[in-house]
C-alpha cells in the first residue's frame, strides 16, 4: 500500500493516487457486536425562510464499516491527535450552544442512530450482490 503525507510526496499537488479530501461537518455512528458503521456527510444550514427549509440539507458522501478492533486504533490515534494539536495550537472549543439554525442538527447528532445499520447492511449487499451476507464458512 501507498502512503502519502501530503500533496508534495507524490509530486505536482496531487496525482491519480491521491484520494479526493472530502469535508465533513455530519456524521451518524452506529455499532453492532461485530463492526462500526460510520456515515460521514455535508450539513448546509437552509438560507430560505420557509419552515421545509428551515431545518437545512445533509449529504451523506461516504459510508465506511469497520471492525471493533481497528475501530479501537482509530479512537486512540483521533485521542491522540486531538491532544497534540490542541498543545500546539490551543484548546478546541466545543459546539455547546450552536446557532438557531443548527440546533435540528445538534439534537439529530445525539440521537440513536435509529436504522443506520440496516442501511448501511443494505447498502453493503448493493454493493456486493454476488457475496453472502453470512461469512460461514461453506456457505
Amino acid at each position: 500500500m501507498k502512503r502519502f503525507t501530503s500533496a508534495q510526496d507524490h509530486g505536482r499537488g496531487g496525482g491519480p493516487e491521491a484520494p479526493a479530501a472530502l469535508y465533513v461537518n455530519y456524521f451518524e455512528l452506529g455499532h453492532n457486536p461485530f463492526e462500526f458503521l460510520f456515515e460521514l456527510g455535508q450539513y448546509q444550514p437552509a438560507s430560505g425562510a420557509s419552515d421545509a427549509e428551515a431545518a437545512g440539507t445533509t449529504v451523506i458522501h461516504t459510508r465506511l464499516a469497520m471492525a471493533p478492533p481497528y475501530a479501537k486504533m482509530l479512537a486512540d490515534l483521533l485521542v491522540r491527535s486531538l491532544r497534540d494539536h490542541e498543545a500546539a495550537h490551543g484548546e478546541i472549543t466545543l459546539l455547546d450552544d450552536p446557532a438557531p439554525a443548527l440546533a435540528p442538527l445538534s439534537e439529530e447528532l445525539l440521537a440513536p442512530p435509529g436504522d443506520f445499520e440496516a442501511r448501511a447492511r443494505a447498502l453493503r449487499a448493493a454493493a456486493h450482490p454476488h457475496r453472502p451476507l453470512n461469512n460461514k464458512a461453506g456457505s
